[in-house]
């Protein structure tokens, strides 16, 4: 199979956007129930279609769904591109967190540990940002970050987004490519 790739060189387009244009062609959609869809790389679609029908299965945890089939043992399909083993200690993570997003750019094995650093903001959040509270005493933003059960304190801010760039900071310092960084405006 052919794609016609645009030659972005000449607008001056980074690298990353044509790594990204060109993954895009070579994206394929496999239909779910509930009106899900999850992408696949292109070269494992056939393999995949070829076991049967897939679903979507709604995760109360990470309010999320994942691409699954069967009831008994339950097949996930980001476990299975990874060939992992159940009980072996190892969950797949989906780097953009987007858990319907199985392309093998976007999968990678990790324990609980390193998933949990990746996680999404919390629901309850009062900043809108991770990692960044406010104090009602000192009337100030304070900003944190939990690394090996230990809770590291980052400071005080007199703007939220202060905090949260100190956030960022810390996240890449201490959960490196797993980190999970808040998008300031």
């Amino acid at each position: 199979m052919a794609f016609f790739l645009p030659n972005l060189y000449w607008k001056g387009v980074s690298n990353f956007i044509l790594i990204h244009t060109v993954l895009q062609y070579i994206m394929r959609e496999i239909i779910l129930n509930h009106g899900q869809v999850t992408q696949v790389s292109d070269w494992r679609y056939d393999s995949l279609i070829l076991m049967g029908r897939w679903y979507a299965v709604w995760n109360t945890h990470t309010k999320s769904y994942y691409a699954v089939r069967g009831r008994n043992p339950r097949i996930w399909m980001h476990r299975l591109i990874l060939n992992l083993s159940y009980g072996d200690g190892i969950t797949g993570d989906h780097k953009n967190g987007i858990t319907l997003d199985n392309q093998d750019d976007n999968l990678r094995p990790d324990t609980d540990k390193k998933n949990s650093c990746n996680r999404k903001l919390n629901s309850n959040s009062t900043s809108g940002y991770k990692g960044v509270s406010w104090d009602k005493r000192k009337k100030k933003w304070a900003a944190y970050i939990y690394f090996k059960k230990k809770l590291y304190w980052l400071g005080y801010f007199d703007i939220k987004e202060e905090a949260a760039r100190a956030y960022n900071i810390a996240a890449l310092k201490y959960h490196g490519e797993f980190a999970r960084l808040n998008i300031i405006l």
